[in-house]
């Protein structure tokens, strides 16, 4: 198993424990292989570290999944700061690794955790929608993921997560039996996506958009050649 762990000299955000993040990625795996069909397509299109890794977010469980489809890897996944408010589960996600996000004009710190990982070789782990969808549906891209993109200028990974809205539907519990998983697509390289910098928000914006439209064609994929 590849791992690549540097310490972060920031006493603001602990040194993350990868043994914790393993063992619970670990229990997670084995928890949605028992009660679920979990299937992952494409590993073989993740790049060596430092990369971005996106995902559709449609259900608690797809952190986990997309944990998963990166398995040689930690990944350090951005999450809204209202989790690490929350007792025992906030200081499980400060030392599996997530970085908070405070949404809006706020955000600015967590990004710039983003990059100071990515810059000492981590993955990181980034939801473009921002929020769960309601319906399972992709929705549209924000802007932030964009600015983060191409202030970090590493390979972008997209990844379609299905079943997770079906399987583990928010405020329901998990539907045994149900077909999940993840597409891993090709990675977008910085020379794909920096000539899209125009001016600022634009430039961002189209980031953004392309790293959704990626998703969508892996949906497409899996519609077409994966689900029977």
């Amino acid at each position: 198993m590849r791992c690549r762990f540097n310490p972060i000299p920031d006493t603001r955000y602990p040194i993350p424990d990868t043994m914790l993040y393993y063992i619970s990625r670990a229990i997670f795996t084995i928890i949605m292989k028992v009660l679920l069909r979990v299937r992952i397509y494409g590993t073989d299109n993740l790049p060596e570290p430092p990369f971005i890794i996106t995902s559709n977010h449609a259900s608690l469980m797809d952190p986990p999944l997309v944990g998963l489809a990166c398995s040689s890897y930690r990944v350090d996944f951005m999450a809204k700061q209202e989790l690490f408010d929350v007792p025992v589960i906030g200081a499980w996600t400060r030392n599996v690794g997530c970085i908070p996000l405070r949404r809006g004009k706020n955000s600015i710190k967590g990004i710039k955790e983003a990059l100071r990982r990515l810059r000492n070789g981590y993955v990181v782990g980034v939801f473009p929608e921002g929020t769960r969808s309601v319906d399972g549906n992709l929705q549209e891209a924000k802007v932030g993921t964009g600015f983060l993109v191409m202030k970090a200028r590493v390979p972008v990974v997209p990844v379609y997560v299905y079943g997770s809205a079906e399987a583990f539907p928010k405020g329901k519990g998990i539907k045994l039996g149900t077909r999940v998983g993840a597409v891993i697509g090709d990675p977008v390289s910085p020379e794909e996506y920096s000539p899209l910098a125009g001016k600022e928000g634009k430039g961002y914006e189209a980031v953004s958009n392309l790293i959704m439209d990626r998703i969508f064609r892996l949906k497409e994929k899996y519609e077409s050649e994966y689900r029977q």
